[in-house]
């Protein structure tokens, strides 16, 4: 096997992740961005996302340059089949191999998880709005979830029957005449003492010697340490032992992220898995892990090496840019930053370069990425990620760094059920001693 820094790599998504193909830029022979563009009546924006970095090449036509292509790197979800073709034709795939249907279909999962010996939370399975509907009229505080098409509908909580009538009308007019069809999952709400995430990679049913775990307050910020496999909390090391089979049955090699949840019986509630590289809690690894690339390739070929972390700790918040359309209605306006130039600390989605300015493509949302601090403290990560926010101050962007007070509060209540996070757990004063982040 050649030397990673003599591989040829294309990285394959939808744009959220053209950082990874950066990072690999700095240490592969090449790197080639794939995300699809095909439609009807193309659009620009499917079209320059990865344009113009400075070591990574967009490449349209991902079978032109099949053949020198050595390594291909899926770090979101979907591309199953193509994965499953890529390495029938021998080549080095870092990707789920399908297990996204364990995240993408509820019931299956839940499935999954009673025939593995875990536990699961009452739950019941609805196909169609009017089901739903029925079903929330005689039971109060659920969770509703959606296989599938999350493009369409997110997990919303139902208090009652009364507060959930006009997100049923909604969800009627979303899925027009398919909506009798459509497969709900809703589950009790459960009483925890505690959330744990865990944050690595499995290859083939097996994890690494090293990992981060953490704890996330969702779509804003990620707070995480890093533990030796056998000191990670006892409900990961359950959870990751009964899915090693399953991931291995899948032939999966790729980032692994779980959701947790400890409840007041003692026992670990999989809530969620993430079968590919977590966002806006996983992107610290591309600057924490020193030998990602070669973990990447080695992995992708069935090799579980040892990780080299730099540091102990990492935070990540959610960066958002704030120059609103004069317009309200408009959504598609693009947005741009001219950045320092050294970026190292910022991670983006849905991206191109030109000019040195950077232009995002996403519409319908303010998110155009992360920003990441690292330290051998819980004190020095969050710190230095507000060192590293103060250097676009005067850009239109920001971060909510307020919600690491409730993160750090949760840290020490799980601590003290015997979760154990690593490390000494600052008071918020002592990280944002003058309050303006609060």
């Amino acid at each position: 096997m050649k030397p990673v820094e003599d591989v040829i790599a294309c990285v394959i998504d939808q744009g959220t992740f053209i950082s990874i193909a950066e990072k690999l830029g700095e240490t592969c022979a090449k790197v080639f961005y794939h995300s699809p563009y095909e439609t009807e009546y193309q659009d620009i924006r499917a079209c320059v996302q990865g344009h113009g970095l400075d070591n990574v090449e967009r490449l349209d036509d991902l079978f032109d340059r099949i053949n020198e292509i050595d390594l291909f790197v899926f770090p979101d979800i979907g591309f199953s089949s193509l994965q499953r073709h890529l390495r029938s034709l021998g080549k080095a795939v870092w990707g789920h191999m399908g297990a996204t249907d364990l995240e993408l279909y509820r019931d299956f999962f839940l499935d999954i998880l009673r025939e593995h010996g875990l536990p699961t939370i009452h739950s019941e399975t609805l196909v169609g709005v009017t089901k739903l509907a029925a079903y929330l009229k005689e039971h109060k505080n659920q969770w509703v979830k959606i296989n599938r098409f999350r493009g369409n509908m997110e997990t919303f909580r139902s208090f009652d029957y009364n507060h959930s009538i006009r997100k049923l009308d909604e969800l009627a007019v979303i899925f027009g005449g398919a909506k009798e069809h459509v497969v709900f999952v809703v589950q009790d709400d459960l009483e925890t003492v505690g959330e744990i995430g865990y944050d690595g990679w499995c290859i083939d049913g097996r994890y690494p010697s090293a990992s981060f775990q953490g704890y996330e307050k969702k779509n804003e910020l990620y707070l995480g340490s890093l533990l030796a496999a056998e000191d990670l909390p006892e409900e990961i090391i359950i959870v990751n032992e009964a899915m090693a089979p399953i991931l291995e049955n899948y032939g999966y090699r790729d980032w692994w992220a779980t959701e947790i949840r400890k409840g007041k019986d003692g026992l670990p509630y999989f809530i969620d898995p993430t079968p590919r590289m977590p966002g806006q809690t996983g992107e610290h690894q591309l600057e924490t892990l020193t030998n990602f690339a070669d973990v990447i390739w080695q992995g992708a070929n069935g090799f579980l090496i040892k990780p080299e972390f730099q540091w102990h700790f990492a935070a990540e918040a959610t960066l958002h840019y704030d120059l609103k359309p004069r317009d309200p209605t408009v959504t598609d306006e693009w947005k741009t930053l001219h950045l320092p130039e050294d970026s190292r600390w910022f991670k983006f989605y849905h991206y191109c370069k030109m000019n040195g300015i950077y232009h995002f493509t996403a519409k319908d949302t303010d998110e155009i990425g992360v920003v990441l601090g690292v330290g051998d403290s819980v004190e020095e990560a969050i710190k230095h990620l507000q060192a590293n926010l103060d250097t676009v101050k005067d850009l239109p962007v920001s971060a909510n760094l307020a919600g690491f007070a409730s993160l750090l509060d949760s840290i020490k209540k799980a601590e003290k059920q015997g979760v154990k996070f690593g490390g000494r757990i600052p008071k918020p004063a002592e990280i944002f001693k003058d309050g303006a982040s609060l």
